[in-house]
């Protein structure tokens, strides 16, 4: 069975090192001790320690602190489920498994309501007990190893902002972004959605000797395929339709410091034959100017798109590739690195907590059962957006359960009914006389116009977002966007 909820948030823990002190609590003294024989045979790492009934188990509890109590029901003076109600409110830590001969659903249920990690009915198999234990002895060294690092990480607090675990792929993470640091070398972050590339960039920059100088941020994906090169580049007054003024681009901008170029394998391709040309000469010029203007700054890209494979279909230059890859980190998954999730919890509970107001100090065991057993599609992102939602709703010191975890928003926050009232719908009156072609020709503008002005509605104005539900490319997208005049209003929230 799987453990339930705990009175304990997660955080205020402590966990023994070493052998795992285990505690047998029954009145029969035969079972008592072929229980302890067959354990101490196991292939389990532990210190056994016995005790007839509830109130011995309690004084040894006191004195020795085991990490496991093992417990039967029905016992005198004191029985198992008062003792593991007196577990729960004196020393939560400690992992509870109910043994009964006199096994029933209700039991367990009742046993579970109260805290503990498992219920056997006598007689059990030894290895379902090993398999049990065994499970509770790795998360608490789990939780264990995470408290430890917890110190460990305030080492990388300077220049490292928000960046929080101590899982090994992490603690490589850091040193790479320290290294990188040191050097004025070209870096490419590589990372699914989510992962917090543009916090290893900012890292990188904040460590750095031009942490003190600006560190400029484009998001390629997200600023209209024809408005890329004024962004990069800037312009003159007069140098295109609509340039009323001039405008200093990212390049310049970026002077002395740092320019982070976001989703790069956005970029269309003759606009990165032009970036190539600037990483290898330092200048730029401004759009409706002759003069070249140089530059000192240092690049670093990022993306989540499979690079080498857009390069074999010749969407991205592969000398532009090598030119930006010089030094290049990838930041794992959160699902490759699920014991940094206590800490993430812990780091996201700690941040929002006097901005929401909020009672919120911990989790149950059994919200971070839902955590560790979850693959985390949308990584550190969507935990970060579950925490902060589960907060907001939350009236207690704990986090009993995400009930929203893994649903889309829609699933839970709109109706079938409204999903339909939103959908596109097309209508056309053919009127006497309309030919086939003409009907058809006016229905898929109706219908052209719908789609795409609800796909940017449905992704608040970000042509990029909306395109990618799409199926379609960017330019396609945002060419039809433009023929409806739905991207005029748009242009702000893309930029």
């Amino acid at each position: 069975m799987k453990k339930s909820t705990s009175s304990t948030p997660v955080g205020e823990e402590t966990y023994n090192q070493g052998k795992k002190k285990i505690l047998i609590v029954d009145d029969e003294q035969v079972f008592l001790e072929q229980l302890r024989e067959a354990l101490q045979y196991s292939s389990l790492d532990i210190e056994i320690d016995t005790a007839s009934d509830g109130i011995e188990a309690l004084e040894k509890i006191e004195l020795t602190r085991p990490d496991i109590v093992i417990t039967d029901i029905k016992m005198p003076r004191m029985d198992g489920y008062t003792l593991l109600k007196e577990i729960q409110k004196k020393h939560p830590s400690i992992y509870v498994v109910i043994i009964t001969a006199f096994g029933s659903v209700s039991g367990a249920v009742e046993a579970m309501k109260y805290g503990a990690y498992d219920f056997l009915e006598k007689p059990f198999n030894m290895n379902t007990l090993e398999l049990s234990l065994a499970k509770i002895i790795r998360q608490q060294e789990i939780l264990r190893e995470n408290i430890e690092l917890k110190g460990r990480i305030v080492q990388y607090a300077e220049g490292l902002d928000q960046l929080v675990g101590a899982n090994p792929k992490m603690q490589k993470l850091y040193d790479q972004i320290i290294t990188a640091a040191d050097t004025n070398l070209t870096v490419l972050i590589l990372g699914e959605t989510g992962t917090g590339k543009e916090l290893v960039a900012r890292s990188i920059h904040s460590r750095s000797d031009r942490k003190a100088k600006p560190f400029m941020t484009i998001n390629c994906a997200a600023v209209p395929e024809n408005l890329l090169e004024s962004e990069f580049f800037g312009h003159e007054k007069g140098a295109f339709s609509g340039a009323i003024t001039q405008r200093i681009g990212k390049f310049e901008k970026a002077h002395t410091g740092t320019l982070f170029l976001d989703e790069i394998g956005d970029i269309p391709l003759d606009l990165q034959a032009k970036i190539l040309r600037v990483l290898e000469d330092g200048k730029i010029t401004r759009l409706g100017s002759n003069k070249e203007i140089d530059l000192d700054f240092r690049i670093i890209c990022a993306t989540n798109r499979p690079i080498q494979d857009m390069i074999k279909k010749e969407l991205f230059r592969e000398d532009l590739f090598y030119r930006i890859s010089v030094f290049p980190i990838i930041i794992p998954p959160l699902r490759e690195r699920k014991d940094d999730i206590s800490l993430l919890v812990d780091h996201f509970i700690k941040k929002y907590s006097d901005k929401f107001n909020s009672p919120v100090r911990g989790v149950s065991r059994e919200a971070m059962s839902q955590l560790l057993s979850y693959s985390w599609p949308g990584n550190v992102r969507e935990m970060e957006n579950v925490i902060q939602r589960a907060m907001v709703s939350s009236r207690s010191e704990r986090i009993e359960y995400f009930p929203d975890l893994g649903k889309n928003l829609h699933e839970y926050v709109s109706s079938p009914e409204q999903d339909a009232a939103e959908a596109p719908t097309i209508w056309v009156d053919a009127g006497d006389g309309a030919d086939y072609h003409s009907i058809k020709r006016t229905l898929l503008e109706q219908f052209e116009r719908k789609y795409f002005e609800h796909l940017l509605n449905k992704h608040g104005g970000v042509i990029a977002e909306a395109a990618r539900e799409s199926g379609l490319n960017y330019k396609t997208f945002y060419l039809k966007a433009e023929k409806y005049n739905l991207t005029k209003k748009r242009s702000s929230q893309d930029s």
